[in-house]
C-alpha cells in the first residue's frame, strides 16, 4: 500500500509517505490522523511527485506496516470501515483541512 501525503506539516509526513501507524479517514474524508508538527515547514513538491526526479520522496510502505481504517462508508473502497484501496493520497485543502483524494463514490451504496 501506498501512502501519499501532501501535508509537509503533518509529524507523520516523511518526504510525502505517511509514516502513521494507523491511519483513519474520517466521515468527511478528512485524515483523523493528522497530527501538526510546528518544526516543519517543508515546501509542497509533490505537484511533480510523477516526475523522473524522485529524490525528494520516501519509498512507499507495505499495508502490513499500516492500520487504514475509513469511516466514509459511501467510498467504494470502504470495506467493513477498512480501506482496500492498494494506495491512497492524502492532500492539503488548505485552512488546516486533510482530505483522502482516492475516495470514489459507491453508487451501489446510495441506491
Amino acid at each position: 500500500m501506498d501512502i501519499k501525503c501532501r501535508k509537509t506539516s503533518c509529524m507523520h509526513n516523511n518526504s510525502y509517505t505517511c509514516c502513521a501507524r494507523n491511519v483513519n479517514i474520517g466521515i468527511g474524508t478528512e485524515c483523523d490522523s493528522f497530527e501538526a508538527d510546528e518544526n516543519k515547514k517543508a515546501k509542497d513538491f509533490s505537484r511533480n511527485m510523477f516526475e523522473a526526479d524522485t529524490e525528494n520522496y520516501a519509498n512507499s510502505r507495505h499495508i502490513r506496516e499500516v492500520k487504514l481504517t475509513c469511516d466514509k462508508c459511501e467510498c467504494l473502497f470502504n470495506k467493513e470501515k477498512h480501506c482496500s484501496a492498494n494506495g491512497i493520497t492524502v492532500i492539503d485543502e488548505g485552512r488546516g483541512q486533510t482530505q483522502c483524494a482516492t475516495f470514489i463514490n459507491d453508487l451501489e451504496e446510495n441506491e
